[in-house]
């Protein structure tokens, strides 16, 4: 009982989290860049998002679990930071719900092939947009069945195609040499769990645990999703004649039982719709809480913009992917590192004894980070410039 209240539960809830949407893009990506150098980032993004979140961590147990990601660019970089870091993450977040609307098309498809792309998101928007209007308050059961819905495809999708994948063969890397950043930004979409870090600070805090065990179910919780997501994409390979941008066309194209398609798409629409639910309440409380929204104009902005942006056109399910990962996300990423750079500088400059999730890590690597992430946004605003 021990652990599981101590490792499993905590550990569920950060890689709950982090599983989501992104998923849908991996297959196609690492098909496009070789698999080989695909699962190479995987790994390596894995291992870099451990100490992200544990650096996040870190600034949380510090600074009190009362303050978020805004709060902290505040606490480090002024009212300079604190707008920056809010105008970044709500944009993220329209950004996000976008791609939902982009994705919802191939799952409602399945139920509904006779419509419209346009009238399969409409539909789906309709029904998220009317959710989110409502107030509903149990977000942890949507967060619940969401879980349920992205796990179950996932275990069909692996059961159905895991094994043909070792009977294929696929490049290790692309031969095209400007597609292998291409996974930088779905990878960084796919395995940040960053608003989920300071509920399982939280959890363990309430439950009378020291914050500084929080640790491994931070590791296991960020290298969880990465398992899940190779095999996933082991599977939709090995399924898939062709594989397709969202995954799904390539996987339903090679399935010749309609009960199976539907029970793909009923997981799908229910993972997708209890998601966009979600981050749909959270940017109307950013919004409103935040930037001072009144609370009409707030639920105006949370249901519209994202159907906006959809209309716009900026890009499809990949493209999306690779702004909002590579983009937002690579800024993200290096605030988090320059505020805990920040953090542990005024530490050891008054000799703080403060125990520390990361500690004594090498200048090397730090810059190392900056440059990742650094190269990730530098690729999305090249390949918008040049259209590649």
């Amino acid at each position: 009982m021990n652990f599981f209240k101590s490792f499993i539960l905590p550990t569920s809830l950060l890689a709950g989290t982090i599983v989501g949407a992104g998923i849908f893009s991996l297959p196609y990506i690492f098909n496009m860049s070789g698999v080989g150098l695909g699962i190479i980032f995987l790994i390596l993004f894995a291992f870099i998002y451990c100490i992200i979140h544990l650096m996040y961590a870190d600034l949380i147990i510090k600074n009190g679990s009362k303050h978020r990601f805004a709060g902290l660019a505040k606490i480090y970089f002024g009212n300079f930071g604190y707008w920056m870091s809010i105008l970044m993450t709500i944009v993220e977040m329209f950004f996000v719900l976008t791609i939902y609307l982009v994705l919802s098309s191939s799952f409602v498809s399945l139920a509904f092939p006779s419509i419209s792309k346009i009238y399969q998101a409409i539909i789906f928007w309709w029904i998220g947009s009317v959710i989110i209007f409502s107030g509903i308050k149990k977000v942890s059961l949507f967060e619940f069945l969401s879980i349920v819905g992205i796990i179950g495809a996932i275990a069909l999708v692996v059961f159905w195609g895991g094994a043909s994948f070792f009977n294929k063969s696929f490049s290790f890397v692309s031969s095209t040499p400007i597609l292998w950043l291409m996974p930088f930004g779905a990878i960084l979409f796919s395995l940040n769990g960053r608003p989920a870090v300071p509920s399982v600070i939280n959890y363990f805090e309430n439950n009378a645990m020291n914050p500084i065990e929080s640790k491994k179910s931070i590791i296991w919780g960020t290298a969880i999703p990465a398992f899940i997501y190779l095999a996933f994409i082991l599977g939709v390979l090995g399924i898939s004649k062709t594989v397709t941008p969202d995954s799904v066309s390539g996987i339903v194209s090679s399935i010749s039982s309609q009960f199976s398609i539907f029970i793909l798409a009923a997981l799908g629409i229910l993972a997708l719709i209890s998601s966009y639910f979600s981050i749909g309440l959270d940017i109307f409380k950013s919004l409103e809480l935040d930037l001072k929204f009144p609370k009409k104009l707030a639920i105006f902005f949370a249901i519209f913009m994202p159907m906006f942006i959809y209309f716009l056109n900026i890009g499809g399910f990949i493209k999306l992917i690779e702004i909002a990962g590579g983009f937002f996300i690579g800024f993200e990423g290096i605030f988090i590192v320059a505020m805990w750079s920040k953090m542990r500088k005024g530490e050891i400059s008054v000799g703080s004894s403060r125990q520390a999730l990361v500690s004594n890590f090498s200048p090397i690597l730090k810059n190392a980070l900056y440059f990742i992430f650094g190269l990730s946004v530098f690729y999305v605003i090249a390949s918008i410039a040049f259209n590649f």
